[in-house]
């Protein structure tokens, strides 16, 4: 059980502190079953006892889709947003998973598959340039959530090999990560730093022995 602590959900859970406050969290119908990840809000995880998935030298990432299924998921966010984002997850995936491992293009039995979707999406309000201003910048920055700041809930699983059923499974909601000033400007400035982060956690955390 040791890669429990290393798998993709702690990719999404870890370095990302700031969480929004959202209604229950549900999982995609093809999903094993989530349980509640006790000690990080808005998370939901499923983990295959046993696994060893720093093993892997290749890995596959799959294209990264969006699956909104509920009307108040979206946010006014048009499909082509929504694309965007998802090509951006990618690419930073890639990116961060390419330093120590061999990218490859379709899945095999010495590969570990990456899937992400999309599965909700709120992008940063206008009025937020407005809240970096002072004096509402301070008690905007500190909130769990800030107010107007965007978000973003993500699916994940890990596929060992070929197998048709995930190793690890998660969902989970995020917002801006920490007191991050930067990510509090530009429509989808806070969605991409959690995706960022949460590539780069991943990265980092596969190759720990």
């Amino acid at each position: 059980m040791k890669m429990l602590r290393l798998a993709l959900p702690c990719a999404l859970m870890l370095g990302l502190s700031a969480c929004s406050t959202t209604p229950a969290l549900r999982a995609p119908e093809d999903y094993p079953r989530l349980d509640v990840k006790a000690d990080e809000p808005n998370t939901l995880v499923f983990v295959k006892p046993g696994i060893e998935l720093s093993r892997y030298t290749k890995v596959f990432v799959a294209p990264v889709g969006v699956q909104i299924g509920e009307e108040g998921a979206r946010h006014d966010v048009g499909d082509a947003e929504a694309r965007a984002v998802a090509a951006f997850a990618e690419r930073v995936l890639k990116e961060k998973l390419s330093r120590t491992r061999q990218l490859v293009t379709a899945p095999a039995p010495d590969v570990l598959s990456v899937r992400f979707r999309i599965i909700g999406l709120e992008p940063t309000s206008g009025a937020q340039m407005v809240m970096m201003v002072p004096p509402f910048a301070l008690i905007n920055m500190v909130s769990p959530k800030g107010l107007f700041i965007g978000s973003v809930t993500v699916g994940g699983e890990l596929y060992e090999g070929l197998a048709s059923t995930p190793s690890v499974a998660f969902v989970a909601t995020r917002s801006r990560p920490g007191i991050d000033a930067a990510s509090a400007f530009g429509r989808w400035s806070a969605a991409e730093k959690v995706l960022e982060n949460a590539a780069e956690r991943l990265a980092t955390d596969l190759d720990r022995p």
